[in-house]
């Protein structure tokens, strides 16, 4: 049992982590969390200004957000094909399909719980996955699915990860020896889990509701760890040396989304100010707001101190808006989506386009893997508590490649080529099967087309004659020729 003392304390990396976390967390979100976070560089005086200066234009203040497109258009690529998963004769287990279709026993399917998993780590840096399963006992299988009692899946931020340990066994294996994270917490109190190798221990402790500090340990409870080892993954697409510790995927976007969001605010200043200057006067000078307004000035004012304008040129705020494209163009240069998100205006080669492309492809294929290698250690720890063997011929199948094609263009590519003046049956029957491959997406339907389109291919153009009227016909195709024969057509000669 640990004391409160060593229950506080964390791995030498987690408060960076978790800071860390917590601002792509916000910047992913967005809306009200991005501004709780208050990204907007404050002014000298700002907070000493009437009326809440900062607070009025953090509201005026708009996100772009550059953080959560990547993330999808990222998403919608590695899960544009779901995975293939072949799990043998474990297809007839009620537990085993009731595992795929609720995968964390909230809901979400094993595709849908891994897109929510890998989505945080590219944000995050990582998430940790537990492969856990109720303690209540149970005699038999029958009652283990008539209560749905069945190993599950959770997953746990960085911040709520709070140590770890890992250790190389006798073959050389670093292997995680213990961990320590934070199951819940409100203002009263906050729970705990330890993992060892051989049990799990699970703290509540009390806090303090005005400081948040703890104050005692109210209950603990101990477990046996069935499985011998702690069943938990760690997933995280970009791995750093350190064990248990990886980097987000869009850091880089993050820090160019606050600037742009920091320019935002300059572009939106200027703009309003150059609308409305600001009125330098004396103060005995009568002078109302607005459009058209007559400014009174006594005679007896001295020249030099007669009101004049403060207002900035459009070409400040022209350079700023300048300035943000030019860092919107930087984000997608920096995650390979240039190609995608290109804009009016912009043009790119065909070799820069296909450059772009293959970048991206490459880093979509180490993350499809890395997805793949998760999964897997899932299977096998849900198996482990369930007792399960893992069937020969079990295997999952991600996709491993991500080519990115533009089917207008190579459809128009297609019919060019056609019409460009190649007779030669051989060039057009290849050009066809390309065209069907690229419109029918469909694997057996483009199959039985492309095997008839191979058939009509060996087929010789003859004429048979009508046996009524004498008179030849032409015969294009073996159905044809088949009809003609039942109805007493014969080939000449015959």
């Amino acid at each position: 049992m640990l004391t409160l003392e060593q229950l506080e304390q964390t791995h030498p990396s987690y408060q960076s982590l978790a800071e860390q976390a917590n601002y792509h967390y916000k910047s992913y979100v967005g809306g009200e969390l991005y501004k709780d976070g208050s990204y907007l560089t404050q002014y000298i005086g700002e907070n000493q200004a009437p009326g809440n200066q900062y607070g009025k234009r953090l509201n005026s203040t708009p996100l772009d957000n550059h953080v959560q497109t990547t993330v999808d258009i990222y998403r919608s690529f590695l899960f544009r094909t779901l995975p293939k998963r072949d799990i043998g004769n474990l297809i007839n287990n009620p537990l085993v399909n009731a595992w795929l279709y609720d995968t964390d026993q909230e809901g979400q399917s094993i595709d849908s719980f891994l897109k929510t998993a890998n989505d945080l780590a590219m944000v995050q840096s990582a998430t940790w996955i537990l492969v856990d399963k109720p303690s209540y006992k149970v005699e038999t299988e029958a009652e283990a699915i008539e209560l749905g009692i069945r190993a599950y899946a959770a997953m746990y931020t960085p911040q709520n990860v709070l140590d770890w340990y890992y250790e190389r066994n006798i073959a050389g294996k670093m292997e995680l020896e213990f961990i320590k994270v934070r199951e819940s917490e409100n203002d009263q109190h906050v729970t705990f889990t330890c993992w060892y190798k051989d049990s799990v221990h699970k703290y509540t402790i009390s806090k303090d509701e005005n400081t948040g500090d703890y104050r005692a340990i109210e209950s603990y409870e101990e477990h046996d760890n069935p499985l011998g080892y702690i069943p938990f993954i760690f997933h995280a697409p970009l791995k750093s040396p350190v064990k248990g510790v990886g980097y987000s995927l869009i850091a880089d976007v993050a820090n160019q989304q606050k600037f742009i969001y920091n320019l935002l605010s300059e572009a939106e200043q200027a703009i309003r100010i150059s609308g409305h200057p600001t009125l330098v006067k004396p103060t005995s000078t009568d002078a109302v707001a607005g459009a058209g307004s007559i400014l009174n000035l006594d005679e007896s004012v001295d020249a030099g101190l007669k009101p004049y304008l403060l207002q900035p040129t459009l070409s400040t705020a022209d350079s700023i808006l300048k300035t943000i494209e030019n860092s919107v163009e930087a984000i997608q240069r920096m995650t390979h989506t240039s190609s995608i998100q290109a804009s009016h205006g912009q043009a790119q080669s065909g070799l820069a386009i296909q450059t772009e492309r293959q970048l991206l492809n490459a880093k979509l294929a180490d993350m499809a893997d890395t997805l793949k290698e998760t999964e897997y250690q899932m299977w096998i720890m849900w198996l482990d508590w369930q007792a399960l063997t893992m069937p020969e011929g079990f295997t999952i199948d991600y996709p491993d490649t991500f080519d990115m094609r533009d089917e207008h263009m190579e459809l128009n590519l297609l019919m060019q080529a056609r019409s460009a003046g190649v007779n030669n049956k051989m060039f057009q029957d290849e050009i066809s099967k390309q065209v069907v491959a690229l419109v029918v997406d469909d694997d057996e339907i483009q199959s039985e087309i492309l095997a008839d389109m191979e058939s009509n291919g060996n087929f010789e153009v003859h004429e048979m004659t009508d046996p009524i009227s004498g008179l030849p016909v032409v015969v294009t195709s073996e159905e044809q020729h088949l009809a003609l024969e039942e109805m007493g057509f014969k080939i000449e000669g015959e």
